[in-house]
């Protein structure tokens, strides 16, 4: 079901993989050349450690190290992140969303590219994740009117939440994908008669996929279909008259 009130603010398809012994991240630096004039806006991207050294009798040593790790690319617009590492890819999609044709479509372009420069050994993890924010109107009399997993209250006390988490992990005997729903209350804005409901759904499996095959694309395809049924599954009629 297509939502006019799409609550997305974030999509995006994630491919980790394992690239050839001694490769770093000045192989993806020609990556720029080739997306700049869909991506025209490139920053580094660093990984940062820390460590504290502690011997008896002698004074703490601190050292900070920063490794590049790769480079982010931001489309013209904004809309679209693409993160290039030697660990993988990322492509997000900002709101507002748009179809999750737009952002296959645009995943199998960059990885076309990412793949061409960074030249991977293998697919070692494929994933796609929805971030959802929704807005309930205050005040709530019954959490049930809205989401069919609300938080529950034990008997006796007073239904007054003020702060919610929970985040269940599934596995998927087909597919052997694995989801990580999490749901979760975020503060009301000031002014605003709204409660922020979190809904975060990650799909994902662990795996090795020869580079030039489709069983990627394939499974990513799938994971959408987890992905809606998970979500439809969890809000009611209600809410999703607020979407549409």
């Amino acid at each position: 079901m297509h939502l006019n009130k799409a609550p997305i603010v974030e999509a995006l398809i994630d491919l980790r993989v394992r690239l050839k012994p001694g490769a770093d991240s000045g192989k993806l630096e020609g990556l720029a050349a080739r997306i700049k004039d869909r991506y025209p806006t490139v920053k580094p991207m660093h990984q940062v450690a820390t460590q504290l050294q502690i011997k008896d009798d002698v004074e703490p040593v601190h050292s900070v190290s920063k490794t590049q790790i790769g480079f982010r690319f931001e489309s013209g617009d904004g809309k679209y992140v693409l993160q290039a590492q030697t660990l993988g890819f990322t492509l997000s999609r900002l709101a507002p969303y748009e179809t999750w044709e737009a952002l296959f479509g645009e995943a199998k372009a960059m990885w076309e590219h990412y793949a061409a420069v960074a030249e991977p050994e293998s697919i070692e993890r494929v994933a796609t994740r929805y971030i959802n924010r929704i807005s309930i109107p205050l005040p709530i009399s019954e959490f049930e009117e809205y989401l069919t997993a609300p938080p529950v209250v034990p008997k006796g006390l007073p239904e007054f939440v003020s702060e919610y988490f929970c985040r269940t992990v599934i596995n998927d005997p087909e597919s052997e994908g694995v989801t990580i729903f999490t749901q979760a209350f975020e503060l009301p804005t000031p002014g605003k008669p709204a409660l922020p409901v979190l809904i975060d759904i990650d799909v994902f499996k662990a795996t090795s996929l020869p580079i030039d095959g489709t069983d990627h694309w394939k499974l990513l395809s799938a994971f959408r279909d987890i992905k809606n049924t998970a979500f439809f599954a969890s809000i009611t009629p209600k809410t999703l008259e607020l979407l549409k």
